[in-house]
């Protein structure tokens, strides 16, 4: 049968309103889809790239315990009320005066006068072992995990500030006395953390 002369023709594209929900879902879901492509990078694969690109080396506290040792054997002799009377150093690990204040900040949240620490070693083992943690973990990266250089790195820092300084052979001079070099001292640092691996 023949359709009315004036009927008009079928409508090839005349999208449905189920269609436009349809496509709208879909976009949804792609959305969705990317946020947690995105989390999964951001929160998963990314801080793994970067713990590998770093050697992702953990911190024992037993190194640390071990380093703290070796040092406090060649500063101070484990006297919480030295002071070096050339330097000034303070101290179970003798620290530097203008090291307390931004040190005890860091590890305390408030910062202790020299007064104060000198005072108080049990602050003194807090601030010491934070501020050794910092340096063993930025040396064991900088060493690429080598703990031996690691150790020496530390010691460089603890003595001298500077971390990349550990093989000066330059004497070292505090109001006209006359310390280990740098070498030197590091290297003692490095046998007394070996002896303390076998306590």
């Amino acid at each position: 049968m023949a359709p009315p002369i004036n009927a008009d023709p079928p409508s090839k594209e005349q999208p449905s309103v189920l269609h436009g929900f349809w496509e709208a879902g879909k976009k949804l879901t792609e959305c969705i889809i990317n946020s947690l492509l995105l989390l999964l990078i951001l929160g998963v694969i990314l801080p793994t790239m970067l713990r590998l690109a770093q050697g992702n080396y953990a911190i024992d506290s037993s190194d640390v315990v071990a380093l703290r040792r070796s040092i406090i054997g060649q500063e101070s002799a484990g006297n919480f009320s030295a002071v070096n009377p050339d330097s000034g150093a303070l101290g179970y690990g003798q620290v530097m005066p203008e090291n307390v204040a931004p040190w005890s900040k860091d590890a305390l949240g408030y910062a202790l006068t020299p007064e104060e620490f000198l005072a108080h070693p049990d602050l003194q083992l807090t601030v010491l072992n934070h501020k050794l943690t910092q340096y063993w973990e930025d040396a064991l990266i900088a060493a690429n995990g080598d703990k031996d250089t690691a150790v020496r790195m530390v010691a460089s820092r603890w003595y001298s500030g500077r971390a990349d300084w550990y093989n000066s052979t330059a004497p070292q001079y505090y109001n006209g006395t006359e310390y280990p070099s740098i070498q030197a001292y590091t290297l003692s640092i490095l046998e007394r953390y070996r002896q303390e691996q076998f306590r």
